[in-house]
């Protein structure tokens, strides 16, 4: 996340505080740049490519997974509240939220670059001008939920709640 999108994301937030302008914004930053430092935390294995690959697939990869982390989050909330498979018991909706865990961390350590840009480089999802949060959900759901891990029903959903433009 570059220092503009970071301070996008402050602006967006701090209009959503009541008071006075510049306190909200101090907060706001405090807020997201604990957010960056969070996920810089988070220590990602290291791409096997050309040089140029790996270049690009770093880019994609820090972009798509700030993206997916959001979504992968949100839906988790959605299948404990029963807003997903509502019809279906608490151990059939533990399991799924386990199976979406269990597929967004085999991405996380995915190690090709290849995977990167394959997934989200060439379908233009993630680009040097921002993300397509929809074509971003639509290929972790067909792409790699149903075609890597064999989840067609999950994918199925997660496309259905996230992949849309609300």
């Amino acid at each position: 996340m570059n220092k503009r999108e970071i301070m996008k994301k402050a602006v967006a937030l701090a209009k959503t505080f009541v008071g006075d302008w510049v306190a909200r914004m101090a907060l706001a930053l405090k807020t997201v740049w604990a957010e960056v430092k969070k996920m810089a935390e988070k220590i990602l294995p290291t791409l096997k490519g050309t040089e140029k690959q790996v270049a690009w697939a770093n880019d994609i990869r820090e972009k798509a997974i700030a993206v997916l982390d959001e979504m992968v989050k949100e839906y988790a909330a959605k299948l404990e509240s029963g807003e997903v498979f509502g019809t279906k018991d608490d151990a059939y909706r533990a399991e799924k939220k386990a199976h979406l865990f269990e597929a967004f961390d085999a991405l996380v350590n995915a190690t090709e670059a290849k995977t990167w840009i394959e997934l989200f480089g060439v379908n233009y999802a993630v680009t040097r001008k921002g993300v397509d949060r929809v074509m971003i959900a639509r290929t972790f759901a067909d792409d790699w939920l149903k075609a890597q891990m064999k989840r067609g029903r999950l994918a199925d959903s997660f496309i259905k709640r996230m992949g849309s433009f609300n």
